[in-house]
């Protein structure tokens, strides 16, 4: 009789699992939503592909020209190209260096009743607007940055070669877009850098002090190395909001299409040049604002792929720890 009901259990378990789990309205509403999601984003670039078109015919000039005034074309976007470059890269120097020295402060030096506040107060400031930092910078900051910063500039040995002119007025520029971006993109740094950083096993960082070493030599020879991974992560990651920022650049940078090296000239990014000449853009332009676009998309895809590849690397090499 018991072998009788156990072939009949394991029947029926057999039945079960060889029908497979129900399917409820939740599972079908699920597929809907993410079949539509599929749809609007393929959807998505595609249009935006289809009106690139016709300036991918000019590809080399789209990238390597300097000039933007032709109302026919083809059209030049190395002076965006540029300026994305620049004030991005400098924005990430400020923000790495600002941001990883706050992460090791919140971890290792702020006190633990404290973290939790400073950590939100630093993370919170993701949450402001990109017009407020704009408008903070051109109001705010430039005032103070010609009253105070420009003198000290013009008295550096090669501030001509690096900064420009000294009889440069300081106003919009790119070292000026810089500094906002700097500030925009700290918080992204800080809340991922924290994260990778409070991630090191706590084992590690006990076994050194057991060891003797100081609390600096615990972050600069065991901390930083095991988390170094995850921290180029962060970077790459706050490249991509760099990259991509549209508004406070439009306000700060200048809006001037010109290929510049000297930062304290005015000068312009892809997005802040797509966002204040698509409203007046006809024709041809449309085409090669679309064609930007498309390599924004393509560098800030790559970049994010860079930095959630790193991310995935640091979890994994911190759990076998």
């Amino acid at each position: 009789m018991t072998v009788l009901l156990d072939n009949l259990k394991d029947d029926d378990l057999t039945e079960n699992i060889s029908a497979g789990p129900s399917r409820g309205w939740y599972h079908w509403l699920i597929v809907i939503a993410s079949s539509l999601f599929a749809v609007v984003s393929i959807g998505f670039v595609g249009s935006i592909l289809a009106y690139s078109f016709p300036a991918w015919g000019h590809a080399a000039t789209l990238i390597t020209g300097r000039g933007w005034q032709s109302p026919t074309g083809p059209y030049g976007g190395l002076a965006m190209i540029t300026g994305t470059l620049e004030t991005s890269l400098l924005a990430l120097t400020f923000a790495v260096l600002v941001g990883l020295g706050t992460s090791i402060a919140i971890v290792f030096l702020v006190p633990r009743r404290l973290r939790t506040i400073v950590a939100t107060a630093v993370e919170l400031l993701a949450a402001v607007p990109s017009i407020i930092y704009g408008l903070w910078g051109f109001l705010v900051l430039a005032p103070w940055m010609l009253k105070s910063f420009d003198p000290f500039l013009a008295k550096l040995p090669f501030s001509s070669a690096i900064f420009g002119p000294s009889s440069q007025q300081f106003g919009p520029s790119l070292l000026l877009a810089s500094v906002v971006l700097g500030v925009m993109i700290l918080p992204t740094f800080v809340a991922i850098s924290r994260e990778v950083i409070s991630a090191v096993p706590n084992d590690l960082v006990e076994a050194s002090y057991s060891l003797g070493a100081t609390r600096w030599q615990v972050i600069k020879d065991v901390v930083l190395p095991a988390a170094k991974i995850g921290l180029l992560g962060a970077t790459f990651l706050s490249l991509a909001r760099a990259t991509g920022e549209t508004v406070a650049v439009a306000l700060v940078a200048g809006g001037v299409a010109d290929v510049q090296f000297h930062l304290l000239q005015p000068g312009t990014s892809i997005a802040a040049w797509i966002a204040t000449q698509f409203g007046e853009a006809q024709g041809n332009e449309i085409s090669a604002l679309m064609a930007l676009g498309v390599l924004l998309m393509l560098i800030n895809f790559s970049l994010s792929l860079i930095s959630r590849s790193l991310v995935n690397r640091q979890r994994k090499a911190l759990a076998r720890v």
